[in-house]
C-alpha cells in the first residue's frame, strides 16, 4: 500500500473513486490544453463527431449538464469555429455540428485522449478494464441513489454550476 494514502481513506470508495476522477481530469485536460479547450468542451466536440448534428435542447441530458452549460460550450466551440449551429425547421431550436476543422480537432484530441487513457489504465489488463467499465457503468444507470441524482433535472443542474 502506498503511504501517501492513509488506511482509513484508501479503504473509502467514495475516496477512491473522487481522488481517480479529480486525476484523471487533470491529466486529460493537460492532454486538452494544446487545444486550448477543457474536458467538458472535448466531450461535446467527441459526441458531435461520434454521432453527427444533435439538437442543442437534447446535448444537456446526453452530457449530464444544464442548458445554460451546453450553451456556453457550443459559444466556446463556435468562438474556436469548431463547431456551428443552424437553425431546426421550426425556428425554435438549433442543431449543433462540427465544422471541418472541428473534425479534425476531434480526431486529433480523440487520439491525445485515448492515448493519455490508455497509459492511466496500463496496470490494467483488458479483462479487468471491461470489468471496471462494467461496474462503474452499472453504478451510474441501476437503481439506487447514483442513477437517481442523475435523473433528477435540479440536482443534475446545481452539479454542473458548480464545476
Amino acid at each position: 500500500m502506498n503511504a501517501c494514502y492513509p488506511g482509513a481513506l484508501i479503504v473509502c470508495p467514495d475516496f477512491l473513486l473522487s481522488t481517480l476522477a479529480m486525476t484523471m481530469t487533470d491529466l486529460l485536460e493537460d492532454s486538452l490544453a494544446p487545444f486550448g479547450m477543457r474536458l467538458r468542451h472535448y466531450r461535446l466536440l467527441r459526441l458531435l463527431y461520434a454521432e453527427g448534428p444533435r439538437a442543442q435542447g437534447s446535448l444537456g441530458a446526453a452530457m449530464q449538464v444544464d442548458r445554460t452549460t451546453v450553451v456556453a460550450i457550443v459559444d466556446f466551440l463556435e468562438r474556436l469555429h469548431l463547431a456551428k449551429r443552424t437553425r431546426c425547421k421550426d425556428r425554435r431550436a438549433y442543431f449543433v455540428e462540427l465544422t471541418a476543422k472541428g473534425k479534425a480537432v476531434a480526431a486529433e484530441a480523440t487520439e491525445r485522449v485515448n492515448a493519455v487513457e490508455e497509459e492511466i489504465f496500463a496496470p490494467l489488463d483488458s479483462k479487468e478494464r471491461e470489468v471496471l467499465r462494467k461496474l462503474t457503468t452499472k453504478l451510474l444507470v441501476a437503481p439506487g441513489p447514483i442513477a437517481a441524482v442523475h435523473a433528477r433535472p435540479r440536482v443534475a443542474q446545481a452539479r454542473a454550476n458548480a464545476s
